[in-house]
């Protein structure tokens, strides 16, 4: 996928334009190919503070819906957000090769979250068991609520993720916050 193609799938004309929860929740859950072109421009075009809102309120919302027993998994979701937040006000303080890192990450976790990993979902009433992405995993746990089946969740295939090397002192969060 090209920029333009990316751009269309976003419904965004510019980067500018990537101020909403579905820009960011469509790029995230998209597991088709997307040339790393067409996300550095979007990334330079995107305001990063506005980046890491959309970023603390989709993690905030997948959060919600890590089933309760689901520890390791909840911690790496928790870990990745603050990196991609952490590098996009890297990119925001103008720091060197920090766009680049922020594109390979989040778009690292777009593959993942979308497509790589494998978690087993086993229905308890029936044993039927599927293989699928973390991000189906937790619409299965969000329906769970909703229509009552009941499954069991074993995100063990999934927690191999390396993450950015990416420290940011309290500092720097305290400021972020404050921004």
């Amino acid at each position: 996928m090209d920029r333009e193609e990316l751009f269309a799938l976003l419904d965004i004309e510019t980067g500018e334009d990537f101020q909403y929860f579905e820009n960011f929740a469509d790029f995230v859950e998209n597991e088709g190919a997307i040339d790393s072109d067409a996300i550095y421009d979007l990334i330079t075009e995107i305001d990063m503070k506005t980046f890491a809102e959309l970023c603390e309120s989709y993690f905030y919302e997948t959060l919600e819906n890590v089933p309760g027993d689901q520890i390791d998994i909840y911690s790496l979701l928790e870990n990745i957000k603050r990196v991609l937040v952490g590098l996009s006000e890297a990119v925001r303080k103008g720091e060197e090769n920090a766009d680049l890192k922020l594109t390979d990450e989040w778009n690292k976790f777009r593959i993942w979250y979308s497509a790589d990993s494998e978690v087993e979902c086993k229905n308890t009433a029936s044993d039927e068991v599927h293989y699928v992405p973390v991000r189906d995993a937790l619409v299965i746990s969000r329906m769970e609520k909703l229509d009552g089946d009941e499954y069991r969740y074993d995100f063990a295939g999934a927690l191999d993720y390396e993450l950015e090397e990416f420290i940011m002192n309290y500092a720097d969060m305290a400021e972020a916050e404050n921004d």
